[in-house]
């Protein structure tokens, strides 16, 4: 009687190398292949395989080696976005940034954010957070729009805030008294590239790491 082929893969205990998706697949290609082979090398002359189960076999045969060729395609992809990526990052170093956050950091210079109200905006407040959430600083802002806070680290008793991160909140509200939205950015010069555990860029700024993703404007200095 013809050989069944039971599984695409026999039990394989994990190792580094078979540990990654592409490994294992290459693995099950490798023991389909043989298995399929066996099978025709060992069926019954006079009772030689099924075409159309033949065929079915020859399918997932193809599959898993077309799977196999699209995994190695998306790895390469992969890699040079990546690289791509490194070579954007470090191109920044050195220059000035805005970016998608509302902290910033407090040090020998000030501390610099860019803000956004809805022109309908009439009167609100900003609030500066220490990394204890503790209230630092007020201030008043002016009606609706794109206005910067440069913040110097003047506290609200006169004093000068310790050097480290900070962020701000913009409470505003319009003529009815009704709460509107905020979108905060902050202002920082690129220190540094470094990389993530999955080797990603991570842009050095202020203090903080933030993502290529985070970026909204760059500044020749």
């Amino acid at each position: 009687m013809p050989t069944e082929l039971a599984s695409l893969a026999a039990p394989v205990a994990p190792t580094p190398e078979t540990n990654s998706p592409i490994s294992r697949l290459t693995q099950d290609f490798d023991t389909f292949l043989t298995l399929l082979t066996t099978q025709l090398q060992n069926q019954d002359p006079l009772e030689p395989l099924d075409t159309e189960r033949f065929t079915e076999q020859l399918v997932q045969f193809a599959g898993v080696e077309q799977s196999i060729q699209t995994n190695q395609n998306l790895e390469a992809l992969i890699a040079l976005q990546t690289a791509s990526d490194t070579s954007t990052a470090i191109s920044l170093v050195g220059r000035t940034a805005t970016v998608d956050t509302d902290f910033n950091a407090l040090g020998d210079e000030a501390a610099e954010w860019i803000y956004e109200t809805p022109l309908s905006t009439e009167s609100g407040t900003i609030q500066v957070f220490d990394a204890s959430e503790r209230v630092v600083a007020e201030f008043d802002i002016p009606g609706g729009g794109r206005n910067e806070f440069i913040w110097n680290g003047e506290t609200a008793s006169g004093d000068r805030a310790p050097d480290g991160l900070y962020r701000i909140v913009v409470n505003a509200v319009d003529a009815n008294g009704e709460a509107v939205n905020a979108d905060i950015l902050s202002r920082g010069r690129v220190n540094a590239v470094s990389f993530d555990a999955g080797g990603a860029p991570l842009l050095e700024i202020n203090g903080q790491q933030l993502a290529l993703s985070e970026l909204q404007r760059i500044e020749n200095n």
